[in-house]
């Protein structure tokens, strides 16, 4: 994981956390609309900076020519994590409709880890093999 893409996800969680009413604005300026979006804005992007484990792992994978798990966990986090909470979440526990914009953060979590943790245990070893091999020429 870089330290670039670390650092550039929380910033614009930072940003998206602090500033919320004024990325809304750029596009509409209703108090209504406002007023509604500022909260569900602060819940879709918190845990964003999660994110980097996603482009971590992902990118290592296409990287090595691994692009079926790159593929797999780009639709893990969205088809298989996401449209799922998207439609279960409102009706847990009675939260209603504003719980559909925990998805993206628990995607984020959940996809972004298991993305990295893969990578992790599946190309640290390669990369070490490899490495006892260069080095016992």
């Amino acid at each position: 994981m870089t330290q670039l893409d670390f650092g550039y996800t929380l910033l614009i969680w930072a940003l998206i956390s602090l500033f919320p009413a004024a990325f809304i604005r750029i596009f509409n300026q209703d108090p209504e609309l406002l007023a509604a979006a500022v909260p569900a804005l602060q819940i879709y992007f918190f845990g964003f900076f999660m994110m980097t484990f996603q482009f971590s792992g992902q990118s290592v994978f296409k990287s090595l020519n691994k692009a079926k798990l790159a593929i797999f966990f780009s639709l893990l986090r969205k088809a298989i994590i996401v449209v799922p909470l998207t439609l279960l979440l409102p009706h847990v526990a009675g939260l209603g409709m504003k719980v559909v914009f925990l998805a993206e953060p628990v995607s984020n979590f959940v996809g972004g880890l298991a993305c990295y943790i893969t990578m992790r245990l599946t190309v640290m070893p390669e990369l070490s093999a490899m490495e006892r091999a260069k080095s016992a020429r």
